[in-house]
């Protein structure tokens, strides 16, 4: 199953992106692309080596990370597969 994260923001490459996983694989497009179920959306804030994420899934989460980053992010969660 594809997990699909539309991003709109600064941070990454570009200011609209979409991340695409699935099993051990990621990529990321210089698109926004909605995925066809939603699951979910999310305020992204990475500031250095702190990740704050407000996510209408999973509620408040911290993070850190190995590298520095200045990223703040609105995304929206889900897949392209209709029946998950």
């Amino acid at each position: 199953m594809k997990k699909i994260y539309a991003e709109i923001g600064f941070g990454n490459d570009t200011f609209l992106s979409t991340e695409i996983e699935e099993d051990d694989n990621e990529y990321r497009m210089a698109k926004f692309m909605i995925p066809k179920k939603i699951k979910g959306i999310y305020f992204r804030f990475w500031i250095f080596k702190r990740v704050v994420i407000l996510s209408s899934e999973k509620g408040l989460v911290f993070q850190r990370k190995d590298r520095n980053k200045l990223k703040i992010l609105f995304g929206i969660q889900g897949t392209n597969d209709i029946n998950n």
